[in-house]
């Protein structure tokens, strides 16, 4: 793996994403992103997923309502 994918991939784990919540103690860690917040298999914390956001994109998106309006 290159420097710049070990980088990217250590950037875009689950404790970096936006749609992330810790759990307590003897709990397990959420993903946000489902109608239904699913735990986080301990194979994939580290290594991220198709529904990583970064913290302004996440805002972007809350702010927005999920919409996104073009103007011609």
């Amino acid at each position: 793996m290159s420097h710049k994918d070990l980088k990217k991939s250590n950037l875009n784990n689950c404790r970096d994403c936006a749609l992330f919540k810790k759990g307590g103690k003897n709990a397990f860690d959420i993903c946000m992103w489902w109608d239904e917040p699913k735990k986080i298999p301990s194979k994939i914390i580290d290594k991220g997923c198709k529904f990583w956001r970064d913290k302004k994109a996440q805002r972007i998106i809350e702010m927005f309502n999920g919409e996104l309006i073009i103007r011609r």
